[in-house]
């Protein structure tokens, strides 16, 4: 299988892409605050930002699969409002999932953990919905710019 026709399916390995390259932005971007926020060594923080990373990565994976075959039984678009909803759903099962982690890892009470995550949606809400949006621009770009230069022959 060519690579454009990963990215126009959305196969296994262009998901693993795309969850792969929200995450490690995800962690240069996050790691520092975690620090700020917590008090905790930039080492810490950023060996938790990679915890987390991989506990989000699984659920990204899983989340989109879900999603898609959502989108493709009701037929709705990705407007705004979807993306939001998008977002906060994801979001509010990934503090499910990270919580007792973080509380496990820094050695905090669920509740103290919780906040901290939820304090990091203050930041990651806002990503999750410009990075998937751009990425989204961009792989209907690519396929777009792909089709235009190599027709299909029927």
């Amino acid at each position: 299988m060519k690579l454009i026709e990963h990215i126009r399916a959305r196969s296994p390995i262009e998901r693993s892409f795309h969850a792969l390259s929200y995450e490690v932005v995800g962690i240069i971007l996050s790691a520092p605050i975690i620090s700020f926020v917590s008090g905790k060594p930039m080492h810490e923080s950023g060996a938790l930002a990679v915890v987390v990373s991989v506990i989000a990565m699984l659920w990204n994976y899983l989340f989109n699969v879900i999603f898609d075959k959502l989108q493709n039984r009701y037929k709705f678009k990705k407007n705004l409002l979807v993306r939001v909803l998008h977002g906060t759903c994801f979001e509010v099962g990934l503090i499910l999932l990270t919580a007792p982690t973080i509380a496990l890892i820094f050695s905090m009470t669920v509740i103290d953990a919780f906040f901290l995550e939820a304090g990091m949606l203050l930041f990651f809400f806002p990503y999750t919905i410009v990075f998937n949006w751009c990425y989204d621009k961009l792989r209907l770009s690519l396929v777009y710019h792909y089709d235009k230069t190599h027709p299909r022959q029927k």
